[in-house]
C-alpha cells in the first residue's frame, strides 16, 4: 500500500525544489573493486555533437552495487525498469514484489508504493517507470500483467490509468513508457507489437507499429526513448534492433542486428538517453550494456562479471549509469568518463 503520508512529504518536497531550480546534494558512491570497462572502441565526434559541445566519452567503469534479493526494504525481486528524479532519487519498477520502490542514489531506502492487484494503484508485474516534469508532475507506471498504464499525480497522489485501448484495441502487456520533450506520453504495447502516442492530457494520438521484420513493423519491442530533438528510438527486442523515428513517427533510422559483436545486439531491452542524446541500451542477451550515437555508430560497451540479466537503465545528470540486474535482483553501478 502506499504510505500515503510519507509520500506526500515526499514529493512536497520534489516540488519545492523544482520550484527553487536547485537540487541536494549527492553522495558518492564507495569503490566496490569491480574491474573496469572491458572493451571500448575511439570515440568520433559527431558534427551534431561538436555543435553542441559534448565532451567524447573516454571510458566506463563499474563502482558499486545496489540493493540485494528479496521481499524488505531496499529488496529486489525481479528489478526492471529504472527512472531516476531531480534529486538523483532512483524509482524501481520491482517487478515481483508488484510494487515500486523509491532509492536515494546509495540505496538508502525512501518509500514504496503498490501492491498485487488489479485495483488502481495496485499492480501485477509493473515493468517500467517514467517521471514527467513537463507542464504537469506525474509519475506513470507500465503495469504489465493488468494490460494498462497507470499515473500517479504527484499532488493528489491518487493513481488514475491511462487510456485501456487504442483504435478499439485493448493494450497487451504494454513494458515501456518514455515520455516526450513537450511532455507527451509514449507507451510500448509490446503484445501488440506497436508504440502509441499520448498527447499531454492522456488522449491518444496515433500508434505505430504491427508485427513483422520490416521496416515499419515490430516484434515484441520493449522499450523506447525520446531524444531532445524529438525523435524517438524503439527498442525492437525481437528482431534484435533499435529503430529510429522522427518527431512524426516516420521511421527513418534502424541498427543491431543479432549477434555479440560491438553494435550488434542480442535481446535488447531497455534504453535510455543522456544530456548529449546518446542512446544506452541494455544488451540482455550479451550481459552487456552498449552505448550509440543518435546516428546509430557505436561508441562504447561495458559490463562487469555480476551483470547477469542487464533489464532497466537510467543515467544521471553527474554521468553515473544505474542498471537493473533482473537475475541478480540488484542495481549495478558505472561511472562514465568525459573528457574535459
Amino acid at each position: 500500500m502506499l504510505r500515503s503520508v510519507q509520500f506526500a512529504k515526499i514529493f512536497g518536497y520534489l516540488l519545492l525544489a523544482l520550484s527553487l531550480s536547485c537540487t541536494l546534494p549527492e553522495a558518492e558512491i564507495p569503490q566496490s573493486g569491480s574491474p573496469p570497462l572491458i572493451r571500448e572502441v575511439p570515440i568520433e565526434i559527431l558534427t551534431s555533437n561538436r555543435e553542441r559541445e559534448a565532451s567524447p566519452i573516454l571510458g566506463v567503469s563499474s563502482v558499486g552495487t545496489i540493493g540485494r534479493a528479496g521481499q524488505g526494504v531496499g529488496e529486489f525481486r525481479t528489478p526492471l525498469g529504472l527512472a531516476i528524479d531531480e534529486r538523483q532519487w532512483i524509482y524501481v519498477a520491482d517487478a515481483g514484489n508488484n510494487r515500486i520502490q523509491v532509492i536515494d542514489d546509495t540505496g538508502n531506502f525512501i518509500t514504496e508504493f503498490g501492491s498485487r492487484g488489479w485495483q488502481t494503484g495496485e499492480f501485477d508485474h509493473p515493468t517500467d517507470i517514467a517521471l514527467s516534469f513537463q507542464r504537469r508532475y506525474r509519475l506513470y507506471v507500465a503495469d504489465t500483467g493488468n494490460n494498462r498504464v497507470q499515473y500517479c499525480n504527484f499532488v493528489d497522489q491518487i493513481f488514475y490509468p491511462l487510456s485501456e485501448s487504442v483504435d478499439d484495441i485493448l493494450l497487451d502487456r504494454p513494458e515501456g513508457i518514455g515520455i516526450g520533450r513537450n511532455g507527451e506520453v509514449y507507451v510500448v504495447d509490446t503484445g501488440n507489437h506497436r508504440w502509441i502516442e499520448f498527447n499531454v492530457t492522456g488522449v491518444p494520438v496515433v500508434a505505430h507499429g504491427g508485427f513483422g521484420s520490416g521496416r515499419e513493423q515490430l516484434w515484441n519491442p520493449t522499450d523506447l526513448g525520446v531524444d531532445s530533438h524529438g525523435n524517438v528510438y524503439v527498442v525492437d527486442t525481437g528482431n534484435h534492433l533499435i529503430k529510429k523515428y522522427d518527431f512524426s513517427g516516420n521511421p527513418i533510422d534502424g541498427w543491431g542486428g543479432e549477434g555479440d559483436q560491438l553494435g550488434q545486439l542480442r535481446d535488447p531491452k531497455c534504453i535510455a538517453l543522456d544530456e548529449w542524446n546518446y542512446l544506452y541500451v541494455t544488451d540482455s542477451g550479451n550481459r552487456r550494456v552498449q552505448v550509440f550515437a543518435p546516428d546509430g555508430k557505436s561508441v562504447v560497451e561495458f559490463s562487469t562479471p555480476g551483470l547477469l540479466q542487464p533489464a532497466g537503465i537510467a543515467v544521471s545528470k553527474d554521468g553515473r549509469v544505474f542498471v537493473s540486474d533482473a537475475e541478480a535482483n540488484n542495481i549495478k553501478v558505472f561511472r562514465v568518463f568525459r573528457k574535459k
